[in-house]
């Protein structure tokens, strides 16, 4: 659960772009569950840090979730899904780095609320990522 946070990634992000988790909530017009659907089965296999939004989404779907954890969750899937952000994708190296840190952001921000069937779940739908 801490694995974006145990990288610093958060705080790198925070400190060279300035996002703050009032602010990815506005991503959240861009998520829709079809859209995450198939960035994660497009990206699943490519990308370890798939399976960590996939525990993040069935988060989202969880009625017990809060409904201020699931705006910051949306809008971190939603910028996830964007085609365009601060750092285009398409830059070899860079290109996800914001996107993983939006996502070690909101995953910090429901780490309490993450449950074991969301990570069993996340695994059977996308199996590598561990």
């Amino acid at each position: 659960r801490d694995y974006y946070a145990s990288r610093g990634l958060g705080d790198v992000y925070k400190r060279q772009i300035g996002m703050n988790p009032l602010k990815i909530i506005k991503y959240g017009k861009y998520f829709s569950e079809s859209r995450f659907l198939a960035f994660a089965t497009r990206y699943g296999k490519k990308l370890a840090f798939v399976q960590k939004a996939v525990v993040l989404f069935f988060c989202l779907r969880d009625q017990d979730t809060p409904k201020y954890v699931k705006a910051i969750l949306a809008g971190a899937l939603g910028y996830l899904v964007l085609p365009i952000d601060i750092i285009p994708d398409t830059i070899a190296g860079l290109g996800w780095v914001d996107d993983v840190a939006v996502l070690g952001i909101a995953f910090k921000i429901a780490n309490r609320y993450i449950k074991t069937s969301h990570e069993e779940q996340a695994k059977k739908l996308i199996p590598f990522g561990n």
